[in-house]
């Protein structure tokens, strides 16, 4: 087996090699841009044109200097919009790499006095060109990709990358705020990237600089990463597609990705500190940001060591009115668990209808925390019938809306030129959260019967369900995670204009989970209905009396229960070797190909509950993606053909306590898009995509236990129950032939970038999302597949007919075995429209920038095979309908106001209620203090109309951030 990895992996690479020897001489690819330019600086057309281009150009003011530019109009590409600004500056431009540009003074020109000294080394050159492994992305791309740059990111109001997308990336399936809370993952302040459907963090990639971050361990399943720690300010742009994505990023990409591409190049030294508070109480939180970056003067060495801090303080259940109200025993379910805090008393309700006390007829009513026995329990559940326990609980008052959590990172980045076209860089990451919070989850109930046990002086037909004012479980809980990636690599320049590179990544999660909870035992419930006292001679908790004593009698029936394993791992090694280049040309064009091999492990070194559990999933991959601008050959202004595929080998190993044979799964990948532009600054374009989930471990593991049934077996006796012939065992678990989730995305949109309209952009782009093959977990029961053995073939597994057998009559022999096994027997269908609009204005000496985004998801259904009890997704729990983002912001060069406005739509299987929100923020410049290069102070306001909701108990809140650079 380890031959075969080795000869796949270097075929793998014998295909890089090949490529790299066929490239031919040719220039980088190029997007062309309706562009509309009016004469003003060059430093502020250049800012323009990177812009409208939507390209970095990277300048010194000080090599600008105090030149002109004249108007620029038409459809041209950066090169020639460059070309032109730059005519008879004495200044020239470098393309680094696809949509990068240098201004720099002209090469062997005469020094010039007024240009003073060039302030932009090869340092950040460099970084751009080493650190983000996968291509530049552009929302103009044949994908509708969204893309957040820098300077938007800086602006913004948000806590961590997560926080900010849930604003502005509308497609964005989980429409909750953000913030550490129990029941968001392990731990509660772990970020949560879900495309199209709140429940698909599986089926959604998250990179960081391209490359896979560490996996969560999760009990037997490895979950998507988390970068929550990670600074938004260390952020200097983030990629996102949301559609399937496999061929271009590999196996996992099902939904969509993001792509957080950090920022590496800085100079000098900068401390942001952060501190914002809820006006409603508690939520206050603090983030503190400091980084370093050193170069020489060659820029031929480059460091830069970041470090950012949040913390955050959690606003318990008590904090907030709005979050409890008097239980509704209408609106509840006999023996469910109780999501709202009960009120402070006992509340009974009938379940099937009303019940009688003292011949008054009633369907609720409740005992008061004070009641202590003096006047008679008739009199008081009649004066408060129809009514519930007012208030919230005591016990209940810690009860977590979100929790207490510190996270921390450090990025530590090096960077050495070896030669010219040759350098290599060491990159670190390092985050951390500690999340602490009391538990108080659920309410203590039980049911009684009237007439009988405790409810004696109770009368009717109907149970009654009693709810008491404790919590079900209560104690504390705290959660550690440390997640490290190592990466080191190389770049260097090949033949022909090519580029190549080889990377080698290594990561860990380490989780630490502390449990100290304490529930009540099973004999509690019997107890407190039946009023009999157990045989250890513990009293009988009376509801019924003095309500100090039943709760005190109730609590010596608490036990620990227990948790989770404390301690899980996971790890992560990934390699790759990547090239791309030019490799025809096609008129003024050029035909670039990108390839990589790579080979991704991970693994859990162990599992709970059995320490010698094991897991792991070893891919292998070769990618290539094609680029082909056809504009000169078919005759179709703007035409570009983008392919793309991928052949990804995986093999999975899951041992739960006894060896196990590694599983090979295998799946391949394409994707064929176009665009061209049929009118001036009229975008067309459409793509259709794959993407592949391999099963997960645990859905590869296989159990065995013995079981019968009570039903007659149709195909035996009809006298006889099948238990009568004995017990057989029963198979859980998967086939050897399941096969990966499949998906297919057909995605089709217009951008409009007119020069009628200058600085605007519009588009609009519809997505068709269609699962099929998809794995179902069935749980289906032992008597279904027996009484339908026809419907499920090889479910049943009989014994051979005997010639016995026959004389009886019988037409299948006796049950030996039942499988109740996985399948690839889901399908699902996802589709939305996703509305994007960006315009620019000057206005009152400043510029103007306005920006909406919205989406209108009216399909996402799950469908899975009937008489299977696998989880419904879909409409149930399906995201809202519309989702929506509009923001304004004015800025001048020392001031900057902006205001954001939030909508997520009503969804009512969800009971998420409707929601719009306000944010505001101001920043300016202040005057610089001795030794800081330039200070800013930044104010805002979240949630300015302090509207209330479960998924933002945090309410109006407000923040400051100052802001010093050196």
């Amino acid at each position: 087996m380890a031959s075969r990895e080795r000869h796949d992996l270097l075929r793998g690479l014998t295909v890089v090699a090949c490529a790299w020897a066929l490239a031919a001489p040719a220039v980088a690819a190029e997007r062309m841009a309706a562009l509309a330019l009016p004469a003003q600086p060059l430093n502020h057309a250049l800012a323009e044109l990177g812009r409208q281009a939507r390209v970095d150009i990277l300048v010194s003011s000080a090599v600008v200097g105090d030149r002109r530019a004249a108007p620029l109009r038409g459809r041209l590409t950066p090169s020639e919009a460059l070309e032109r600004l730059l005519a008879g500056t004495g200044l020239e431009y470098e393309a680094v790499e696809t949509g990068v540009y240098v201004v720099r003074a002209r090469r062997g020109a005469p020094p010039q006095a007024e240009l003073g000294p060039t302030a932009l080394p090869e340092l950040l050159v460099v970084g751009v060109r080493t650190q983000n492994v996968d291509q530049r992305r552009d929302p103009d791309d044949i994908q509708p990709y969204r893309v957040f740059e820098r300077s938007t990111l800086r602006a913004a109001q948000a806590l961590s990358a997560d926080d900010f997308l849930q604003t502005w990336l509308t497609s964005n399936g989980d429409s909750r705020q953000s913030i550490p809370r129990p029941g968001r993952g392990i731990p509660p302040s772990r970020s949560n990237f879900a495309f199209r459907d709140s429940n698909a963090q599986e089926k959604t990639l998250v990179l960081v600089d391209g490359r896979r971050m560490p996996a969560i361990p999760n009990y037997n399943r490895l979950a998507q990463a988390d970068v929550g720690p990670i600074p938004l300010s260390a952020i200097g742009r983030i990629e996102t597609l949301a559609s399937s994505s496999g061929a271009l990023y590999g196996l996992g990409a099902v939904n969509g990705v993001v792509n957080l591409v950090l920022d590496r190049d800085y100079r000098g030294a900068e401390i942001a500190v952060t501190s914002g508070a809820s006006t409603g109480g508690g939520g206050g939180y603090g983030r503190f940001d400091a980084r370093l970056g050193y170069s020489t003067d060659d820029g031929g060495t480059a460091v830069m060591v970041r470090y950012g801090q949040k913390r955050f303080n959690g606003v318990a259940i008590g904090d907030r009115s709005e979050a409890y109200a008097p239980l509704d025993g209408s609106s509840l379910k006999v023996g469910q668990s109780y999501s709202r805090s009960p009120g402070n008393g006992i509340t009974l309700f009938g379940v099937n209808g009303p019940f009688v006390v003292g011949g008054v007829s009633m369907s609720q009513t409740y005992i008061p925390a004070d009641y202590d026995g003096s006047t008679p329990i008739e009199t008081v559940l009649i004066r408060n019938a129809g009514k519930a326990a007012p208030g919230l609980a005591p016990a209940h008052s810690a009860r977590p809306l979100s929790n207490d959590s510190r996270t921390d990172a450090v990025l530590i980045n090096l960077r050495q030129r070896l030669w010219r076209g040759a350098e290599a860089y060491l990159d670190y990451i390092y985050l951390a959260s500690l999340d602490i919070y009391p538990t108080a989850t659920g309410a203590f109930f039980t049911t009684l019967t009237p007439g009988q046990g405790t409810a004696s002086m109770l009368s009717g037909s109907s149970p009654i369900e009693l709810v008491a004012p404790v919590p079900l479980v209560r104690g504390t809980q705290s959660a550690r995670m440390i997640s490290r990636r190592f990466t080191g690599g190389l770049v260097f320049d090949l033949p022909a204009r090519w580029r190549g590179g080889v990377d080698y990544a290594v990561g860990s999660v380490r989780a630490n989970q502390v449990i100290d909870d304490m529930g009540f035992e099973a004999l509690a419930w019997s107890t407190v209905a039946s009023g009999v006292a157990p045989a250890d001679g513990r009293p009988v908790p009376n509801p019924f009396g003095d309500q100090a004593r039943f709760l005190a009698d109730l609590a010596r029936y608490k036990a620990p229960w227990a948790g989770s394993d404390p301690y899980a791992s996971s790890r992560l090694e990934d390699i790759s070797l990547r090239a791309s280049g030019p490799i025809a040309r096609i008129g003024d064009r050029d035909l670039t190909l990108s390839l990589t091999a790579q080979q991704l492990w991970e693994a859990m070194p162990t599992f709970p509950p059995n320490r010698a559990n094991h897991l792991s999933s070893r891919t292998r991959s070769v990618f290539a993606e094609l680029r082909a601008p056809l504009e000169g050959v078919l005759g179709v202004r703007g035409l570009e053909l983008q392919a793309a595929a991928r052949r990804q080998v995986g093999r999975i190993l899951i041992s739960e306590g006894s060896p196990a044979t590694p599983i090979e799964k295998s799946a391949g990948l394409f994707l064929i898009g176009a665009k061209a532009e049929p009118a001036p600054g009229l975008v067309l374009r459409a793509s259709y995509a794959q993407g592949a989930q391999l099963p997960e471990p645990y859905r590869l593991a296989s159990t065995v236990s013995l079981t019968t049934s009570g039903v007659i077996d149709p195909k035996r006796d009809p006298r006889l129950p099948v238990y009568m012939e004995g017990w057989f065992p029963i198979v859980w678990g998967a086939p050897a032939d399941l096969r990966p989730d499949q998906t297919r995305t057909y995605s089709a949109g217009a951008v409009l970038a007119s020069p009628l309209i200058p600085r605007t952009r519009l588009s609009i782009d519809y997505t068709r999302i269609e699962g099929h093959d998809l794995m179902v977990t069935v749980n289906r029961s032992v008597d279904l597949y027996i009484l339908n053995e026809d419907l499920y073939p090889g479910a049943v597994v009989r014994a051979p007919l005997t010639d016995a057998d026959r004389a009886k009559g019988y037409t299948g022999g006796r049950i030996i075995q039942v499988r109740d096994l996985n399948e690839n027997t889901g399908s699902s269908l996802m589709q939305s429209v996703d509305m994007v609009a960006e315009h620019d204005l000057d206005l009152a000496g400043g510029r103007l920038g306005l920006s909406a985004a919205l989406t209108w998801q009216p399909t996402l259904m799950n469908y899975i095979p009937p008489a299977s009890s696998a989880y419904k997704r879909a409409p149930y729990g399906a995201p809202p309908k519309w989702r929506g983002a509009v923001g304004a912001r004015w800025s001048t060069r020392r001031f900057a106001a902006s205001a954001t406005v939030r909508y997520v739509d009503t969804d009512f299987a969800a009971a998420l209620p409707e929601t719009t929100t306000v944010d505001l923020s101001l920043a300016w410049e202040l005057p610089r203090p001795p030794g800081a290069s330039e200070t800013e102070l930044r104010l805002g306001v979240r949630n300015l109309f302090d509207r209330w909701s479960e998924d933002d108990p945090l309410k109006r809140r407000l923040e400051a951030t100052l802001i010093a650079r050196f």
